[in-house]
């Protein structure tokens, strides 16, 4: 490997100690004995290279960043306020983050954009420009992106508002939505209940109406997971369909975001604006070369609409749906789960026949494993950026954030003001780098395996259909609760989401049906089913969706 430059500046500030701490480092788990060390002749060549280097850095860090372009004049910031914790007049439900109005104040009159009149609000780990994103956390204070993610100007340019940013939980790290630093979010169907996360707010929002659509985040549920428990439709599109860029990353191998909305047919609209590949994109760079220009992603109202009109009384006939036999038995295991949403879920599928469809059960043993695999991965591969950084891809690097978690995390004062689910998470993640450092490699060899298992269930079937959520949702754990407690609050929530997120499949959570609470029988919430489609034909899962949603009340079932 070459080096640009020898040259070392007057004021460099690379000393034989600067070597030193790098060696220690170095050989820090071995013996006093058998420390590393260099030949002490060869020491005076490796500390010039090392003052080249950051001569050379320094020119690199001296420059300006290079971000997404944002038009500010022509979609400029207003009325921007945090409208208060949860239960402040205003924000009740604990659900929003930062309040603010954002549209195209120069819009064509002769070409109005396909989410024109429409109103979306963004999970608070969505940069938008001028704005303030907490990631539900105090850990770190006053980040203001600079530019708009992907999804947010592509909206805009829709036609549709920016109401503002949703309370996510923090640092995007819990399936219960009572982690954020700004209060719990409480589910639309009853205050002190779990709305689920970590996409909390857009879920709360969207249910109780207040914004029309919403731009969620899914690591391991995030969006199905409140889709699920407030009554609407979550998509996790394939793996790189929508650009993650300029939004916080966890693990870029699985990061998504995607549409929460009220009906199907908003769902494929928000996903048309959306989606579609650009240079800025992780995704694109990393593994997912056939995603399609935004001028080639299907035009999917269009081709609902067609579906509607020429589907009379049996629109799916021909169409193959496979219950994931795993995927129901998850709800029989005890504990939280429920098997009465199994039953639901499995009740409503059946529903499809009486649209033409063809329904039976499919097994992919290996569906089990997923969870255990998808765990390896997020708790070493959240370890990077978390603490300083990550490499390896060429995405857009949201460097302000990265200084602001380098700082704070490993500050005591930022560590303190970690909450339970992301305190574990560094945890557990150094644990497995320090002990196990092949464990995340292996892990990601049998993502392959079990990618290509559920391609061959899905050789058979148009789509695969499972439980969102074994049970239903519970109540906030109490402030003074212990950490397995509030823990246990999401135990095994994810259980048939994360598979995906690690094998990249589309997936969309749909409301179903009502279910009494155990806790409370005087209280009903909705039950999601998840539908898995191949790779890049979210159009079948919509299909199947749409049929079902022309066809039946879930509110009434």
């Amino acid at each position: 490997m070459s080096v640009t430059s020898l040259k070392i500046s007057g004021n460099n500030p690379i000393n034989a100690d600067s070597l030193s701490h790098v060696l220690h480092k170095l050989s820090s788990k071995a013996k006093p004995n058998e420390r590393i060390a260099l030949d002490p002749k060869d020491e005076p060549s490796y500390l010039t290279l090392l003052q080249a280097l950051h001569d050379s850095t320094e020119e690199v860090l001296g420059l300006p960043d290079f971000e997404p372009p944002t038009d500010l004049k022509r979609f400029p910031r207003e009325n921007i306020h945090f409208p208060g914790r949860e239960g402040e007049k205003g924000n009740e439900w604990g659900a929003w983050g930062w309040k603010c109005t954002v549209k195209d104040i120069n819009p064509d009159p002769s070409k109005p954009g396909i989410l024109a009149g429409k109103t979306f609000v963004v999970k608070d780990n969505v940069s938008v420009a001028g704005v303030e994103a907490m990631l539900g956390t105090d850990v770190f204070k006053g980040w203001v992106p600079t530019s708009d993610a992907t999804v947010v100007s592509r909206s805009l340019l829709a036609g549709a508002t920016l109401l503002g940013k949703a309370t996510c939980e923090n640092m995007s790290m819990s399936a219960s939505s009572f982690s954020a630093s700004t209060g719990p979010v409480h589910n639309p169907f009853a205050k002190g209940w779990n709305s689920a996360g970590s996409s909390s707010g857009c879920g709360a929002l969207v249910a109780l109406g207040q914004a029309d659509l919403g731009i969620g985040g899914d690591q391991g549920g995030s969006i199905r997971l409140p889709a699920s428990w407030c009554g609407l439709y979550g998509l996790k599109p394939t793996f790189g369909l929508v650009p993650y860029t300029g939004i916080a990353p966890l693990e870029p191998s699985f990061d998504h975001t995607g549409p929460m909305t009220r009906t199907c047919m908003d769902n494929a609209l928000f996903l048309k604006a959306i989606a579609g590949r650009d240079a800025f994109d992780v995704k694109i760079n990393s593994g997912a070369p056939s995603i399609p220009f935004p001028e080639d992603v299907p035009d999917y109202p269009a081709l609902l609409e067609q579906f509607r009109s020429n589907g009379g009384d049996q629109p799916l006939k021909g169409f193959r749906v496979g219950l994931l036999k795993e995927g129901f038995e998850v709800c029989q295991r005890g504990g939280m789960n429920d098997p009465r949403v199994a039953a639901k879920c499995r009740e409503a599928a059946e529903k499809w026949k009486e649209l033409g469809a063809e329904v039976k059960e499919v097994s992919v043993p290996m569906h089990t494993l997923g969870p255990t695999l998808w765990v390896c991965i997020a708790r070493m591969g959240c370890i990077p950026g978390l603490l300083g950084g990550s490499s390896g891809v060429q995405g857009f690097y949201i460097n302000e954030l990265t200084k602001k978690l380098d700082e704070s995390i490993k500050s005591k004062q930022g560590w303190d003001k970690l909450p339970w689910a992301p305190k574990n998470m560094v945890l557990n993640g150094m644990y497995l780098w320090e002990k196990h450092p092949e464990l995340y490699g292996k892990a990601t060899n049998h993502i392959h395996l079990l990618r290509a298992k559920y391609n061959e269930a899905l050789s058979d079937v148009d789509i695969l259909v499972l439980p969102t959520i074994p049970y239903l949702p519970n109540k906030f754990a109490p402030e003074e609760a212990d950490v397995l407690e509030k823990i246990s609050k999401s135990l095994g929530q994810t259980l048939n989401t994360c598979p995906f997120n690690v094998t990249g499949h589309p997936a969309l959570s749909m409301p179903i049906g009502m279910l009494e609470s155990l806790e409370e029988p005087s209280i009903k919430f909705p039950v999601g089913l998840q539908l898995v489609g191949k790779h890049l034909d979210e159009l079948s899962l919509y299909k199947a969706a749409l049929a079902w949603e022309d066809k039946f009340n879930w509110k009434a079932t």
